[in-house]
């Protein structure tokens, strides 16, 4: 039986990746650009296309072997798959994107919001035995996404919005966030707003000397910074800490469930990140289910989101016939 392929893309505020998945599960290449957040859905698909024919090319495969594509998008998706908005892409209104890519392609293309793909994608990496009934993933990127699987399917209500952790209120009276409201996880916890919190600090603590260097949003790396014991690191991080904590402890208290993923940039911070999250969480969440729940860094790193979209689109409830991983 002739291979058959299916390609994955996460887009992101900051990135895009994309992987070229085997109908056995194996990674066969990845990519990873720049996103155009200025740019049109139509500008967005021919840079999907763009990136789905490098892959294969690279691989010496062709379009002849894929069977589909899955895409990952930072907002929010209407029960029948249409992108409705996203303070990631503010110029994207109501539109269908899988109807805007397909025809490019001309092979067929799933749609979702991308932490829904990335609770996907680690959740196809776990044995059948040790998948969770509830499972709660929340990408720290540009922005914080969140999705919720019950028994593995996506819980999307009436309107496609459940699953918003990003905008739970974890301070009523808190920092504006990019949505009109304020003191959402979304304006603590995203990269976005830690690396501002962190150059605020930083330009606080050298206020009046010359020793706050360059402020450029570009030149921070909040491991190296926090490796090396930087103060303003460390604050600026526990803060997100925080927010992380209130946040997941009310939905650990209403969801029971046994797992929370932590994906995007900011969860490769690794057990700095995930162990104090865990430790907050038991202690601030009802004892029976902060005993059960575990705190956990996407499997795939950043390749979660895009990995999940591949083996959405490859399975049986996606565009392609194979069973998911």
């Amino acid at each position: 039986m002739a291979e058959r392929l299916t390609v994955g893309i996460d887009v992101g505020g900051t990135k895009t990746a994309a992987v070229l998945l085997s109908d056995n599960g194996k990674v066969l290449a990845t990519v990873t650009e720049p996103t155009n957040r200025s740019g049109s859905p139509r500008q967005c698909a021919d840079h999907l296309v763009s990136l789905t024919d490098g892959l294969l090319r690279t691989t010496g495969r062709t379009r002849a072997s894929l069977d589909a594509v899955g895409v990952g998008l930072p907002g929010l998706i209407a029960p029948d798959r249409t992108f409705r908005d996203s303070i990631i892409l503010p110029a994207w209104r109501n539109v269908d994107f899988g109807s805007c890519l397909e025809p490019r392609l001309n092979i067929p293309v799933v749609v979702d919001n991308d932490a829904t793909m990335a609770a996907l994608g680690h959740l196809a990496g776990l044995p059948e035995r040790q998948r969770p009934n509830c499972l709660v993933c929340l990408t720290l990127g540009t922005g914080v996404g969140g999705a919720v699987l019950l028994h593995g399917v996506p819980m999307r209500g009436p309107d496609g919005t459940a699953g918003q952790i990003g905008h739970t209120t974890v301070d009523a009276t808190g920092r504006p966030c990019a949505c009109g409201a304020t003191g959402c996880l979304n304006a603590y916890a995203s990269g976005t707003a830690i690396t501002s919190r962190y150059l605020e600090l930083r330009a606080d603590a050298h206020s009046g000397d010359d020793g706050g260097g360059d402020t450029a949003p570009g030149a921070v790396n909040l491991a190296e910074s926090l490796r090396q014991e930087d103060p303003s690191a460390r604050r600026a991080l526990d803060e997100a800490v925080r927010a992380l904590v209130i946040s997941i402890s009310s939905v650990v208290n209403v969801l029971n469930p046994e797992l929370v993923v932590l994906g995007g940039g900011v969860a490769d911070l690794g057990p700095s990140l995930t162990e104090p999250v865990q430790a907050g969480v038991s202690r601030r969440s009802f004892p029976a289910p902060a005993r059960r729940v575990r705190v956990r860094r996407a499997a795939h790193g950043s390749l979660t989101g895009a990995i999940g979209a591949a083996v959405t689109a490859a399975g049986p409830d996606g565009a392609g016939r194979r069973d998911p991983l």
